[in-house]
């Protein structure tokens, strides 16, 4: 299949102006000759933590038929993941959308530090089984540990990738530029080792641009983030096919990959480890203090907010 992966400059929180520039991605991704087209997670919105992003998960509601749509109109598959409220919960869902109208679905399994607060735990359902073959799906951190390798180790023929990994905020103490320089240089490379583990091609969607918004949990400053990595693809080996860096700003990537079919039933063995990188202290602690203030957050200010909205 040829292949195409989109890196964004999204507009925070304008869901109408991310899809107008998605759409022009597709078709120019759809006239290069593209047979499925991967967006980057958060495509409509992006990420930061601000009262902007409460209002997301509603202006989102439209994605479905917009997807359809697209799919019909330019003959081409659509993966792309972005917050969903289904009535009960929000989700970071990852829809695979062919033409004709069939969907194929995963939601994130864990929340990423302040992103709990604006979306809850999903499944691990990381394998899509179509009829054109079986894909994995890896959104951001399920990439770096290893229950989602287990997930998708011999059972897939390729692996659907988007990240909205944000770095350091820009305003950042220089004692802290090692870390900056660690968390780009992860972000970078994490697809290419995914593929290499489970060994098969990897298509990684990307965004580029800047956030500015709240600190969490205190929210009493603003901080300006870089959102970090690169849209590539890369195939089973984790040789690079293509690959835009996030200075290089907004565009796409193309590539033919071969589905690897013959990769479906080799077993794989992996270590008991949950972390897949050995990440830096303060990513841990990070993890382990943030995720459960942003799951409070979730529930007694999100979820009572999408609640009320689709009520009205």
């Amino acid at each position: 299949m040829k292949i195409a992966s989109i890196q964004l400059n999204a507009k925070f929180a304008d869901v109408a102006s991310n899809l107008a520039q998605c759409e022009n991605y597709i078709k120019q991704a759809s006239l290069a000759g593209a047979e499925l087209v991967i967006l980057p997670e958060f495509f409509s919105s992006a990420m930061g933590f601000s009262a902007q992003m409460l209002d997301v998960a509603r202006q989102n509601k439209n994605i479905p038929n917009w997807l359809n749509q697209l799919t019909d109109k330019f003959k081409i598959i659509i993966g792309s993941s972005y917050i969903s409220f289904d009535g009960e919960n929000a989700f970071n869902l990852f829809q695979l959308v062919f033409p004709g109208g069939k969907i194929y679905e995963h939601k994130k399994d864990i929340p990423t530090q302040f992103e709990n607060c604006y979306y809850t735990a999903g499944d691990d359902n990381n394998v899509l089984v179509t009829s054109i073959g079986n894909f994995g799906v890896a959104l951001c951190w399920e990439m770096i540990r290893y229950d989602t390798l287990k997930r998708i180790a011999g059972k897939v023929d390729i692996i659907l990738s988007g990240s909205c990994w944000w770095d350091l905020p820009i305003e950042a103490p220089a004692e802290r530029e090692s870390l900056r320089q660690y968390n780009q240089g992860l972000a970078y490379e994490v697809p290419v080792t995914f593929a290499k583990l489970s060994r098969v091609p990897i298509v990684h969607a990307n965004h580029c641009g800047i956030v500015t918004a709240y600190n969490f949990p205190n929210a009493d400053k603003l901080q300006t983030r870089q959102f970090v990595g690169a849209a590539q693809i890369v195939d089973g080996t984790g040789q690079v096919l293509a690959r835009r860096n996030f200075f290089e700003g907004g565009g796409f990537v193309i590539a033919d990959i071969l589905l690897n079919t013959t990769c479906q039933k080799t077993e794989k063995i992996f270590p008991d480890k949950y972390w897949i990188p050995d990440l830096p202290d303060s990513d841990i602690q990070a993890w382990d203090t943030i995720n459960p203030k942003g799951k409070h957050y979730y529930n007694t200010v999100a979820l009572p907010y999408y609640k009320k909205a689709d009520n009205i």
